[in-house]
């Protein structure tokens, strides 16, 4: 049976590139990974030179993005050579010179396929939406978008990785699990969450990985982890998912749709903590695995530790896993 192709363009994103590649070659896909396209380096001390003249004399950065762009389409030519694959995901397409993205347009023959899995607002594609065959966003509120309701856009959501079995791990008490960035605007949660989480008895593993001074000084609880060297890779980070028992997101201010975390909650099946309101809309959400905190409640968490945890239909799981996902956004059932 041959395998189908696919080119996989994306930033790397924490390890999350390799992940995505492993789970389509898991189901049979055979993958060309565009990511290293993204990377720049000067050609010569004189470009490096003129740069610098021309953006403090000029006060424009054009010359610099000029030859990235340049430099983008020549290493994707190379990759691409004469070759034609039956399908082109581009997640974040944003990043890509429109060239690149005309260029792995004309080398697909079956669908090219575009994913904005960070939000329209934070991340605008509208000059580049044409391209596409089919361009799904994930949050579900961007098809009310203004800027785009001369485009057809398609709503899917996150996934879950199922090329990783679940290992489940016996923790001598309840550990909850969070890793972010630095945000200001959540400062205050990540802090009443894992102080309150620490009153019940709950072991606390809360990563921020961050170096700076500046950011650092934002916390006052004593319950967090900083440091880049403790910055994870996706894979990494879930075998951290796997161990703890209860996982905890806190959702950007920009975001309505889900993140990871949740499809993480499902598969690995642990309960979560999160601030995202719109998750008691699907079909996975139950009171017993899942506390919606509204910076009101968090009285209450020791109520929902105390419950079991609810099993979800299995074929309810098989919807959010990576095999339905890229079946659903190719069109290879429709």
């Amino acid at each position: 049976m041959t395998r189908k192709t696919i080119i996989l363009a994306m930033p790397p994103s924490n390890g999350i590139v390799e992940l995505i590649e492993k789970n389509l070659q898991f189901h049979g896909y055979q993958v060309l990974r565009l990511d290293s396209v993204l990377k720049f380096k000067y050609n010569s001390i004189w470009e490096r030179v003129y740069h610098f003249l021309h953006k403090n004399i000029t006060q424009s950065k054009t010359y610099k993005k000029t030859l990235r762009e340049k430099q983008s389409f020549h290493k994707a030519k190379q990759l691409l050579a004469d070759n034609l694959y039956d399908y082109a995901l581009v997640i974040r397409p944003d990043i890509y010179p429109p060239k690149v993205l005309a260029l792995l347009k004309k080398h697909t023959k079956k669908r090219f396929i575009g994913y904005q899995w960070d939000g329209l607002k934070r991340f605008p594609v509208k000059n580049i939406i044409h391209l596409f065959d089919r361009f799904f966003i994930f949050d579900h509120t961007d098809l009310n978008n203004a800027d785009y309701q001369n485009h057809q856009l398609y709503s899917t959501t996150n996934f879950y990785f199922d090329v990783i079995k679940p290992d489940y791990v016996q923790n001598d008490k309840l550990e909850a699990y969070y890793i972010g960035d630095h945000q200001k605007s959540r400062v205050a949660m990540i802090e009443q969450c894992a102080e309150k989480l620490a009153e019940n008895g709950v072991r606390i593993k809360f990563i921020i990985p961050t170096s700076k001074k500046s950011d650092i000084k934002c916390y006052k609880s004593k319950y967090l982890t900083f440091g880049k060297k403790n910055r994870l890779s996706y894979q990494d980070n879930l075998k951290n998912v796997s161990t703890a028992d209860i996982l905890v997101d806190f959702v950007i201010a920009e975001h309505n749709g889900l993140s990871f975390r949740h499809f993480e909650a499902l598969y690995y099946k642990k309960k979560l903590i999160t601030t995202n309101k719109h998750i008691q809309y699907y079909d996975f959400y139950h009171p017993n695995n899942i506390f919606i905190w509204d910076d009101k409640n968090l009285g209450e968490i020791n109520n929902f530790l105390m419950k079991p945890y609810s099993p979800i239909n299995p074929d309810i799981i098989a919807k959010y896993s990576f095999k339905n996902w890229i079946e659903n956004i190719l069109g290879i059932n429709s």
